[in-house]
């Protein structure tokens, strides 16, 4: 039997999980297979696995990963768009297809989400099996540890659709972590009329800074100064907010200048208890002033997209990819994604380096 290396979960928790040889995937009629070349970590979702429950969409046992590029290295017999040797993502999202929610068209509501690196085996692995479906090609050249990012970009999108910015709309950014960073650039290619990343850290606006982006540094810790800063930037208020943090502080700062009929996208989890002084209030705000409390969580369909807003520069992320690790040492990889304030995208490459000369696949 043809055998891989792969990260294995047999269910959550770091005791539960091993680095070491597993079958090589079957490559079926409509498949194709990638040799991972590289493969990011998706900060909580992995935690999720390593520390927690593993979230709602986990089945063990299980290879994690939903994060991942590669080449083409095997094709099933009815494939004709790709052939061994593509530079490939793919799309983690599979939904079911035939319940309510995808037979009405909204297939990211899907009752039983297929998520490859949740509960179909995922990227930390030498190879990985994927419906010719959901994947895309990249072109040659394009390093594979950007590539590995599409799913992040592909997130981020589904957040800039939600927005629906018109034109003019004056709009915030908040949170500066990755998929920070990679909406910041959407919305400075946006129809917006004017956007501002809003960060704690000047190191990584200055990054958005440097290609055109307008940004604005606040206190963690002096949610009163935030507030005039905001108010001086937005006199007349913003149309919508789109929160990465997680923070509610300064989110119920931020919500002091939305305007009526204004839209605020969640897309940051909440890690820690939200303290609202006054709860009716907050409502009745989003009651009588017709705004728009939206969550968003992740994404389908979106990657065609994503890679064309990276391969052309629109979306940069080779500066968010702060490490890279063997797949050997992938506990340190989540260790150091976890510990390190510095760490913004950390990329393990399951087959060596990424850009060397492949003889074969």
């Amino acid at each position: 039997m043809k055998m891989m290396k792969a990260l294995k979960y047999e269910k959550a928790g770091r005791a539960n999980a091993t680095i070491g040889m597993v079958p090589y995937p079957e490559c079926g009629d409509n498949d194709v297979v990638i040799k991972v070349m590289a493969a990011s970590i998706c900060k909580w979702a992995e935690w999720n696995h390593d520390h927690g429950d593993g979230g709602t969409l986990a089945k063990y046992p299980v290879t994690t990963g939903h994060e991942f590029a590669g080449y083409v290295a095997e094709v099933g017999k009815n494939v004709t768009e790709f052939k061994v040797g593509d530079r490939v993502t793919a799309d983690n999202a599979i939904p079911c297809g035939h319940c309510w929610y995808c037979k009405n068209n909204r297939p990211l509501m899907c009752e039983n989400f297929g998520s490859i690196g949740h509960n179909i085996n995922g990227g930390f692995a030498q190879y990985l099996v994927v419906t010719q479906d959901n994947v895309v090609k990249f072109p040659d050249g394009f390093p594979f540890d950007e590539a590995c990012i599409t799913e992040p970009v592909a997130c981020a999108m589904e957040a800039f659709d939600r927005a629906d910015v018109k034109p003019g709309d004056r709009v915030i950014v908040s949170g500066m972590g990755p998929h920070g960073l990679i909406l910041a650039q959407m919305m400075a290619h946006s129809n917006a009329g004017k956007a501002v990343a809003v960060g704690l850290r000047q190191d990584r606006l200055d990054w958005l800074e440097e290609d055109g982006a307008e940004t604005l540094l606040v206190d963690r810790n002096d949610q009163e100064a935030n507030l005039v800063k905001l108010q001086e930037t937005f006199p007349d208020g913003v149309d919508c907010i789109i929160d990465t943090s997680g923070a509610w502080p300064l989110c119920a700062t931020m919500f002091k200048i939305l305007k009526k009929g204004g839209r605020f996208i969640q897309y940051g989890s909440f890690h820690r208890p939200i303290d609202l002084e006054n709860v009716t209030q907050f409502l009745n705000d989003l009651h009588f002033k017709n705004q728009s409390y939206i969550g968003v969580s992740c994404q389908v369909k979106n990657f065609p997209r994503s890679v064309e807003y990276m391969v052309t520069g629109k979306v940069k992320v080779d500066k968010i990819i702060t490490h890279t690790f063997d797949l050997d040492d992938y506990f340190e990889a989540l260790d150091t994604n976890m510990t390190d304030r510095n760490a913004l995208k950390v990329v393990i490459h399951p087959n060596g380096d990424p850009e060397a000369p492949q003889e074969e696949f």
